[in-house]
């Protein structure tokens, strides 16, 4: 699946014109809209724009050498990052950006691999934050089971009720009040723990 077919577009952080060209001519069938950062500065201003949702760095950049900025960008917003180095530093930028998510490629290389890559990047960084909205959304319910079961616990311990008692109370007080389970448990919580 193609990113164009969702709107995502690439800046591209290349200190020349020729370097920009090839690179958009490779990823212009993907990405859409393609713009041109020539520093670090001017790729994050355009970012807080949303002129993108990948960025790939042809370094050095004009303002730095790139990959301390690449982690930066990619620590700080997640968004998708990719740098090309020059084949005689691509172990050290590796070791650099491990763990980072910024995806590091060697030049020279053929423009069907930077292609392939730069889909590869989106599409694991989109399944990451699928990933994380699912753990949020599992965390959010966690969180209001433990309510719910301390409420049924005070509720057996002060009212005397069985466990089915404070579980239909619950339901109960949330139905007739249009309130959720979680609101009702956390004034009950409120109520006998002052």
């Amino acid at each position: 699946m193609s990113a164009m077919k969702d709107g995502c577009g690439a800046i591209i952080v290349a200190q020349n014109t020729t370097a920009y060209n090839t690179i958009k001519g490779v990823i212009a069938s993907s990405f859409s809209p393609i713009s041109q950062a020539v520093s670090l500065a001017q790729a994050r201003q355009k970012l807080l724009r949303a002129d993108g949702c990948i960025i790939i760095i042809n370094t050095p950049a004009a303002d730095e050498f790139g990959i301390d900025g690449a982690v930066d960008i990619a620590v700080r917003t997640g968004t998708p990052v990719m740098a090309l180095v020059s084949a005689d530093i691509y172990e050290r930028a590796v070791y650099r950006a491990r763990g980072t998510g910024v995806f590091i490629l060697s030049r020279p290389l053929k423009g069907q691999m930077l292609l392939e890559s730069a889909n590869l990047l989106l599409t694991m960084q989109r399944r990451i934050r699928d990933l994380q909205s699912e753990n949020d959304r599992l965390s959010r319910r966690l969180e209001e089971l433990g309510l719910v079961t301390r409420a049924k616990c005070i509720l057996i311990e002060k009212r005397h009720m069985t466990e089915p008692e404070a579980h239909r109370f619950l339901e109960t007080e949330a139905m007739n009040n249009s309130l959720t389970k979680k609101e009702v448990a956390q004034q009950i919580i409120r109520q006998y723990e002052e």
